[in-house]
């Protein structure tokens, strides 16, 4: 009976996703939504070399300078092996090869639906929160709940995640903020980060009263409020800080690390929004590095979480908790002031002499 009504449950989630795809009613805007978007980049960086540039399709494009071309399809790249690709999707196996390396990784158990049970143990060694999302072979958030603190919650998120994979994982919420560190050839090139949102304090009033006056400001921009949910109560507790703290004068802080989707009803995504690249320490460049070279990627996005990229994850007690093997260069510029990302014509010049 209870498996019965597991499969009933997924069922019905299944069908929301269906219905939310067919209608978009979460407003995503994925990769694959952006094709026009990259034909520009690539169109721009091709004349920035001086290389021809042709449509063979919609999204297929193809470059070539001085004999020599290579192809492109919407963000993919000539560049890794299928084998390559296809283990970088593969979440537990990952984080295996990088701890045998000496890598931070996230504490982690893998599941199947039917033993979601296990992963509710799990949850109970982590009350401040957990991530549950598939084990293998999904990108852009697909399937991924933050902030799950109770069974139901974890048998919800699990039902979830059964949607894309058999296999599950769960791991505790980390502190700090999301950064993607982009790696060409054994470099890495260039770093961005998902900014949260962050307030100032004055010395006198609370986090609470903060919040609502930025509130009301937002509201008078016709701008997204910012809610008091788990992920602001998480952001702030890692600082040191709750909604009756009182910020010292000049204090920056943040009030969000990333959405809750239990009161928005989608799925996380990380979307990077500021260059850091002169903020990471050189500690964490090296593991970056040492990622792309354990899995033989020649471009690859390495994902960290951590509240102080100046410093290594030993000392901070952050992670390496992804890996994109076709990484979205939208995430790496600001296309309404640049014509393309500084990283395309680096990996142009790779392309054309591999």
């Amino acid at each position: 009976m209870k498996s019965f009504m597991l499969q009933l449950a997924r069922l019905s989630t299944r069908g929301r996703k269906i219905w939310q795809a067919k209608v978009n009613s979460t407003g995503q805007i994925y990769v694959h939504d952006r094709v026009s978007e990259y034909r520009n980049m690539w169109k721009n960086a091709a004349e920035k070399v001086g290389a021809k540039f042709t449509a063979l399709a919609d999204s297929v494009w193809e470059l070539e300078l001085n004999g020599k071309t290579t192809r492109i399809l919407n963000d993919k790249l000539e560049f890794d092996d299928p084998v390559a690709l296809e283990i970088a999707g593969m979440k537990p196996l990952v984080y295996q090869l990088f701890a045998q390396q000496g890598l931070c990784v996230p504490e982690h158990h893998v599941f199947q639906l039917q033993d979601w049970n296990r992963a509710a143990e799990f949850l109970k060694r982590h009350p401040k929160g957990c991530v549950v999302k598939p084990a293998n072979g999904t990108s852009s958030g697909q399937g991924v709940t933050t902030h799950v603190q109770t069974e139901r919650e974890v048998k919800a998120a699990s039902i979830l995640a059964s949607l894309y994979c058999s296999e599950i994982l769960i791991e505790p919420m980390i502190p700090g903020e999301c950064y993607r560190l982009l790696v060409l050839d054994g470099e890495m090139i260039h770093a961005v980060r998902r900014k949260g949102p962050g307030l100032t304090g004055d010395g006198v009033s609370t986090v609470a009263h903060l919040l609502s006056l930025e509130n009301e400001r937002r509201s008078s921009r016709g701008e997204c409020l910012l809610d008091i949910d788990r992920d602001c109560l998480f952001t702030l507790g890692y600082q040191g800080l709750s909604l009756e703290s009182t910020p010292a004068c000049g204090q920056i802080f943040l009030v969000k690390s990333v959405n809750d989707p239990r009161r928005k009803q989608v799925e996380v995504r990380t979307v990077y929004n500021e260059t850091a690249t002169g903020l990471v320490c050189d500690a964490l460049k090296k593991n970056a590095e040492s990622a792309a070279k354990i899995l033989k990627s020649r471009l690859v996005g390495v994902d960290f979480i951590t509240p102080d990229p100046t410093v290594s994850l030993e000392k901070s007690g952050g992670v390496i908790n992804e890996v994109n093997t076709t990484p979205g260069l939208h995430h790496h510029y600001d296309s309404t002031v640049e014509r393309f990302p500084e990283p395309a014509l680096r990996i142009l010049e790779s392309l054309f002499n591999r």
